[in-house]
């Protein structure tokens, strides 16, 4: 039987999104599993060990994996292959050698300690070497459209969790999220990758279709460039921090599919400790520190809105979650005098704007999940972001360097006072995203977690439910 996943979204971005993520959950498995918690688990390495110097680690592969055209998974290969994924992960800058070691085992020797190494690891699909489009997981790719990244899979029988019980995957994406439920109602695909939040409570309502929700790791901040004149005083940071309504941004932005943030660390990671001083709701302070910060309500000449000083957002242009939350935040700003200049552009320019320093501020989604993550996005010269923001430069090495959970954990706590004190973002939402699947299939879904990832072990119902008539 096969599986026919609908995406209602233009293909865009990177080959990781959408299409891209999908494929990759099945055509590959990553070296370690990622734990709701964020901890590592088993996958293709079954055990980890690192010497007392915390530079050596020794990664144990489980036995009888096989590669989509069959060839075994040696401690040799292993090596070649990580070498050559790891290339695009910052923290394996650390790694100065993968090399193989008996008959299971490869060992990374580090310049330096690093805590990022295991979690990455997560993230890290083990593929050939020489073909990144073989991999090791429950389904083997067989055709992918460039155009329009249309794809087909096929159910690979040597998995060494034992084949999948559905025989293929058709992948199939469509211009809108409209067109996509179409398809799933007209019975053209089985599933809806992501169910837009204006439809959720339509499709939970229908009795043919099985909805899925989950937390992402992925919060939406507004981004400040440290280097603008008016950003650059933490005051003005925080007075925006307090203008913010973050629970009306849930409400009205996300239709109540998402919870608050209160910083960069997803709060289902282990070291997630809430902030001892969360920013709160509070315009009439905020006024106050903006009037402290010496940026008085003046009287408009264009307009009868007093203004305090003005910057520009970019938005990432065509998506509706950061137009919606984009305009309410515009819209709480002004209530304290400051306008929000919203310039929506596509995201490869984005990309390059933020790259190269050149934005007032931004907003977009990160992912949280991570510890590394969050390293990468928030330490100067580490990342994507070129904002001038260095003040948690120091205790974000520190969670890098951590050889403990209580040094990584208290490194976290120290962290979030820092980004309270001199904040690098309005630190918004947490998103929720729901998947829909026709009743016809038994899904197998864990709490809180992505059905997805679980794909492999799904089947034909039994007994699927009658259609409404």
């Amino acid at each position: 039987m096969t599986m026919r996943i609908g995406i209602g979204s233009p293909p865009m971005g990177a080959a990781e999104m959408g299409a891209g993520a999908i494929i990759n959950l099945l055509k590959g498995d990553p070296w370690l599993t990622n734990k709701s918690d964020g901890r590592p688990g088993e996958r293709i390495v079954t055990s980890w060990l690192w010497d007392d110097t915390g530079t050596v680690l020794r990664l144990k592969l489980r036995p009888n994996v096989f590669f989509h055209d069959d060839t075994p998974l040696t401690p040799d290969i292993a090596a070649k292959s990580l070498r050559t994924a790891a290339a695009t992960y910052s923290s394996f800058r650390s790694v100065a050698s993968v090399e193989p070691e008996g008959t299971d085992t490869i060992v990374l020797k580090l310049k330096e300690r690093n805590s990022f190494i295991l979690p990455d690891l997560t993230a890290i699909l083990v593929v050939k070497p020489d073909n990144r489009n073989i991999g090791t997981g429950p389904y083997r790719l067989v055709s992918r459209e460039k155009e329009n990244n249309d794809a087909k899979l096929t159910a690979f029988a040597r998995y060494y969790r034992g084949r999948p019980a559905l025989g293929a995957i058709d992948v199939t994406n469509y211009p809108t999220q409209r067109k996509a439920w179409a398809g799933l109602m007209r019975g053209d695909i089985d599933m809806l990758y992501e169910v837009s939040r204006e439809a959720v409570e339509f499709v939970e309502a229908e009795s043919t279709v099985n909805t899925y929700s989950f937390p992402r790791p992925y919060y939406i901040p507004l981004t400040f460039n440290v280097r603008h004149p008016v950003l650059a005083d933490a005051r003005v940071r925080r007075a925006i921090n307090e203008a913010v309504d973050r629970a009306s941004l849930v409400r009205e932005g996300l239709r109540g599919r998402g919870s608050p943030s209160d910083g960069p660390v997803f709060p289902q990671n282990w070291a997630y400790t809430p902030p001892q001083t969360p920013f709160t709701y509070n315009p009439a302070n905020a006024r106050r520190l903006l009037d402290e910060a010496g940026y008085p309500a003046r009287p408009n000449p264009e307009t009868a809105v007093p203004i305090r000083f003005q910057f520009k957002c970019l938005v990432f242009a065509g998506d509706q979650r950061f137009d919606r939350i984009a305009l309410l935040v515009q819209k709480q700003l002004a209530d304290v005098s400051i306008h929000l200049q919203l310039v929506p552009v596509d995201l490869d320019a984005l990309g390059k704007l933020v790259a190269a320093g050149n934005f007032d501020s931004f907003l977009m989604e990160m992912s949280g999940r991570s510890l590394s993550r969050v390293y990468e996005f928030w330490r100067s010269q580490a990342g994507p972001i070129n904002s001038g923001y260095m003040a948690a430069d120091g205790v974000l090495d520190r969670i890098r360097a951590g050889g403990t959970d209580d040094e990584i954990r208290a490194a976290t706590v120290e962290l979030g006072r820092v980004m309270h004190a001199e904040p690098p973002a309005a630190f918004l939402v947490w998103q929720e995203t729901s998947r829909a699947v026709l009743s016809t299939f038994d899904v197998v879904p864990e709490p809180k977690r992505d059905i997805l990832t679980n794909l492999w072990m799904w089947r034909p119902a039994s007994a699927p439910k009658q259609a409404r008539q």
